[in-house]
């Protein structure tokens, strides 16, 4: 069975994300975990073995509060009793503890909520921009005051150079949701391509899945992800799909501009970030 992680500090600002992974997991029929990560230090005149009884029964504890919390939320949103794994880690290092946990437990996919307010590197907090650049699993970016729409359209920016290898992964995402798949390709003023509907055709056939596709024409006074945003910014019942580029400036600043401007999209709809095939 497919394995959905979803991240929670407790805070008002994560349930979006909670919610969202618990509808996703029944929807996928994905087993699901609840991560919360606490840092319980030993106090220095403590013997290890003192520690370490107390470090037991507070993380019991913890495990136990973290239940209530998710039962809570799916009992806000009417889901039916849900079966679910609360799991409590121990560390001072949230990204670090997140990342080990999801690759040493082979999930599918991540789900973390953004802070939900001011410019886009404390809209979306350290953890969550130190977690996209360096985590190979999917992780979808849920706003903080996303409220649940069924998704009906996974909108996939791309450049092109990739559709073979990247193309499968979207489908295999979409398929079980029901959700369309739209291609959205940038193109600047000055690039040439085939046909659009013989693309189209084309991927369709290959994956014998509902794909269209949407060719924008670049303004190069605007940074790509400005154009993305006046595209889908009346998407409320989407999700945005990315490749990055681990270790390259190029995606921070497609998610980060040096103007910082507050772009609509991320506090409407959720993003599905893929690590890019290299």
């Amino acid at each position: 069975m497919k394995k959905i992680m979803v991240s929670t500090d407790l805070s008002d600002n994560s349930k979006s994300a909670v919610r969202m992974a618990l509808r996703l997991a029944k929807l996928k029929g994905c087993a699901l975990s609840v991560v919360q990560v606490n840092n319980i230090p030993k106090p220095f005149s403590w013997t290890q073995e003192a520690y370490g009884r107390f470090l037991k029964k507070r993380m019991n504890k913890l495990t136990g509060v973290l239940a209530a919390f998710v039962s809570a939320i799916c009992h806000s949103i009417d889901l039916e009793p849900f079966r679910f794994k609360s799991v409590v880690l121990n560390s001072t290092e949230v990204v670090d503890a997140l990342s080990d946990y999801a690759r040493t437990e082979k999930f599918e996919y991540i789900l973390i909520a953004t802070r939900g307010a001011g410019t886009l590197k404390k809209l979306f907090g350290t953890h969550t921009s130190r977690l996209l650049a360096s985590c190979k699993i999917p992780v979808i970016v849920v706003p903080s005051r996303y409220r649940h729409r069924n998704i009906k359209n996974v909108i996939y920016a791309t450049d092109l150079q990739d559709i073979e290898r990247e193309l499968p992964d979207l489908v295999d995402f979409a398929s079980p949701l029901g959700a369309e798949i739209q291609m959205l390709y940038m193109k600047l003023p000055f690039e040439g391509m085939g046909s659009p509907a013989e693309l189209e055709l084309r991927v369709r056939e290959k994956y014998s899945y509902p794909i269209t596709f949407i060719q924008v024409k670049r303004n190069i006074e605007r940074s790509i992800i400005e154009d993305i945003d006046r595209t889908i910014n009346k998407g409320h019942n989407s999700i945005l799909a990315l490749f990055s580029h681990h270790g390259r400036s190029g995606f921070d600043k497609l998610l980060f501009p040096s103007n910082a401007e507050q772009y609509s999209f991320y506090a409407k709809i959720p993003i599905l970030v893929f690590a890019k095939h290299e």
